[in-house]
């Protein structure tokens, strides 16, 4: 069954209009703005929608215009594990001792016993996010079912009955993106609606989860140390795409040197360094020309100065002009 959940607004009363920072495990929240995740009717501009996919298994999409920073607090009513596949902007979140922080196109898992206590900051830029969540047990029956689950998952969902845990798994690949952001402007409604949704869901998961397990089941190519090095150059560069270090300072940054990087990172992800920036640069920018961004706003937030060298580079990249992709997204 269908049913909307509104989140009251409230205000972060902070000195930057930004998330808290992530020096201390307690951020600095404002209690006295924080307001409870509370059931009711859909408001303009904000909302949470729920939808059964099975026995102890739901989907949750949350979104809201752009406005001021919200400030939330939940206690989790039962023991949770769940999948964040974050489309627009990200948010900051304290989950029991832990502190992250979300950004757009992150996929993230989650677990937390019942009882547990979540704050979590909305960013004033406007928020788009679909949740997967699981009762444990039905997690250990679900994924039993044919979808093993990454490692870190896997151990985030042993100790879900006993203590929180939360950890980035990957970036949304631009098809991901694109079925996410059709969750939210479908046109199907009744019955209709709700298989529609379910079903983007469970493409959603599978798809995650076996490009995760996929690059687990080939690791042989490298051993542990330089994969771990690897994973870190991605996740750096997955936070500087826009300005991104040179090879050499990378290889510094991650304790290896610039041959051994290079080529450790072509063995574990099937590309160069270059082309894997130009990935995300254009992934993020299809994001914004589907969000209704111009071509040179997308083309400056993703590191041009050129429009025509970013229009020229998006089209080798995804067959696509970036004017085309604005224009269908209409």
């Amino acid at each position: 069954m269908i049913h909307s959940i509104f989140l009251a607004e409230a205000k972060y009363r902070a000195v930057r209009q930004s998330c808290p920072p992530l020096s201390s495990p307690k951020a600095d929240f404002d209690a006295a703005q924080v307001r409870n995740w509370q059931h009711s009717a859909r408001s303009d501009g904000q909302a949470v929608e729920t939808v059964e996919l099975r026995r102890g298994a739901s989907l949750v999409l949350s979104q809201f215009d752009a406005g001021e920073a919200r400030v939330f607090r939940f206690t989790e009513p039962e023991d949770m594990f769940g999948f964040g596949f974050h489309l627009q902007d990200g948010a900051h979140f304290c989950l029991d001792s832990i502190d992250f922080a979300t950004r757009a196109l992150d996929v993230w898992v989650c677990a937390a016993p019942r009882g547990a206590v979540s704050r979590f900051v909305l960013s004033g830029k406007g928020f788009r996010t679909v949740s997967i969540r699981f009762e444990p047990e039905v997690a250990e029956e679900y994924f039993d079912e044919g979808l093993a689950l990454p490692t870190q998952a896997r151990d985030i969902l042993k100790s879900a009955r006993r203590k929180a845990g939360a950890v980035r798994l990957a970036s949304m690949e631009p098809a991901a993106a694109a079925r996410l952001q059709s969750m939210f402007t479908t046109n199907y409604g009744g019955a209709a609606r709700r298989l529609y949704l379910q079903s983007c869901a469970l493409d959603l998961l599978a798809d995650q989860i076996g490009s995760l397990v996929r690059e687990e089941s080939h690791p042989g190519v490298l051993q542990p140390h330089h994969r771990d090095r690897v994973v870190a150059a991605r996740d750096y560069l997955d936070r500087h795409f826009r300005d991104p270090p040179t090879i050499p300072e990378l290889a510094k940054i991650v304790g290896t040197n610039e041959f051994t990087l290079k080529r450790a990172f072509k063995a574990a992800f099937g590309m160069t360094l270059f082309g894997y920036v130009l990935k995300r640069r254009m992934e993020r920018a299809e994001l914004l020309l589907l969000q209704g961004t111009t071509v040179a706003g997308a083309a400056e937030e993703v590191g041009y100065d050129c429009p025509r060298s970013f229009s020229a580079a998006f089209r080798r990249q995804l067959g696509r002009t970036p004017s085309a992709v604005r224009r269908a997204a209409r």
